[in-house]
């Protein structure tokens, strides 16, 4: 497969029309076909199903459609580690990261370190543990923020000084609002919103199943989320309280929300992960060095 013939089946998935995708690309609409036509015959099998005025990823085409973006992204990373002068720190730094406000210590040193290095670009992906630790493996992100580093010899870590503490986003008329702290019992009575990695078929795990403890078999989960913000709209609406991270919804003011912390506290050590032998630019490396200072 060509690089090129990848960039041309993405901008189709893309545009929806080989037309739109063709003035996209500059290039003409039956040339733009061919490609798609050679690499349908290069793979044995049809990439689009085609509609009257448009085209729609078959299941194979959508499993090559997420293997181009892997390989289109790293041959474009790659080419940008390789542009700038020896002399001068420049060129592109990728990080992946889950929700936490402990990534506000990164993102002080991005800032610190872009001052001082004009020409480094950060690029930010925001996604659940396990979608960050396979673009780690396919070299998409230099390094990845997760709540506790994989148990593996294949990865290096930093523990970042600040954890992240669980609590309750709740509606503002809630009278556990009343309340300055929210223990196990008071949460076994009402509709709950679990993070998804946080909850299995039998019951709360990690963190968050040691603190609810005996109280976990009594919990009324309705729904479980990756990310916060939707879930947020769940609780303004009246479908349950949502267990999540302080500092992640807005809460108070016009919001109709309100947020208790959990008592015990319950908290998520926060890690910064990459793999240990990959080869790394000059500019992911500095950065790594000063992480570690």
């Amino acid at each position: 497969m060509e690089l090129r013939a990848l960039r041309y089946y993405l901008a189709v998935c893309e545009y929806g029309t080989m037309s739109r995708a063709a003035e996209a690309l500059h290039v003409t609409q039956p040339a733009l076909s061919r490609q798609i036509a050679q690499l349908e015959r290069e793979l044995g099998c049809e990439l689009f199903e085609r509609h009257s005025r448009s085209v729609t990823p078959t299941e194979q085409g959508l499993y090559l459609r997420r293997r181009a973006q892997e390989i289109v992204g790293l041959a474009d990373q790659t080419a940008a580690d390789f542009s700038h002068d020896e002399e001068i720190v420049a060129g592109d730094i990728h990080i992946g990261a889950g929700e936490s406000v402990a990534m506000r210590q990164i993102a002080r040193q991005v800032a610190e370190f872009r001052r001082r290095n004009p020409q480094v670009r950060f690029h930010l992906h925001s996604a659940i543990a396990t979608d960050l630790i396979e673009r780690l493996e396919h070299g998409l992100d230099d390094l990845v923020v997760l709540m506790s580093h994989p148990d593996n010899d294949r990865y290096e870590h930093l523990r970042l000084q600040p954890t992240d503490a669980w609590g309750v986003v709740m509606q503002k008329g809630d009278p556990l609002a009343a309340q300055e702290i929210i223990g196990p019992a008071d949460l076994a009575d009402a509709p709950l919103i679990m993070p998804e990695r946080s909850w299995s078929d039998e019951g709360p795990i990690g963190p968050l199943g040691m603190w609810f403890g005996e109280h976990g078999r009594e919990l009324d989960v309705v729904a479980t989320y990756n990310l916060s913000f939707n879930a947020a709209m769940l609780v303004q609406e009246g479908a349950g309280r949502m267990i999540s991270l302080e500092g992640l919804t807005a809460t108070g003011g016009d919001t109709g929300l309100e947020f208790r912390l959990l008592y015990p506290p319950a908290v998520s050590i926060i890690d910064v992960v990459w793999k240990r032998n990959a080869p790394r630019s000059r500019a992911v490396q500095l950065f790594l060095e000063e992480l570690r200072a």
